[in-house]
């Protein structure tokens, strides 16, 4: 499935689940929603198309990389996160091109 930005935290981690193979815990469903919140937010900043803000919130999860730096979980976490935000970005962005 390919995740259309603004999305709703059921598609997103429906799609999740899917491609981890298994059902989403409660406590990971109430961490992806609220993700979903910031990927939404970035969605919108592509559609002002301001790349600063982006870069400052990816600046943010560097930050927490690197605080967490021998922590795989938290660098793969942040990683996925980062690419999500970037996509939605574009997304927003490329929305605001064609209107």
């Amino acid at each position: 499935m390919r995740i259309i930005f603004p999305t709703t935290p059921d598609v997103f981690i429906a799609d999740q689940e899917d491609i981890v193979g298994r059902e989403l815990s409660k406590g990971e469903k109430e961490v992806v929603a609220a993700w979903v919140e910031v990927f939404n937010l970035t969605y919108e900043d592509g559609l002002t198309q301001d790349r600063d803000i982006l870069e400052n919130d990816l600046d943010k999860l560097a930050e927490l990389m690197a605080r967490h730096k021998d922590n795989a979980g938290v660098h793969k976490f942040a990683k996925s996160c980062r690419a999500w935000m970037i996509e939605a970005w574009r997304q927003g962005k490329e929305a605001a091109q064609h209107d």
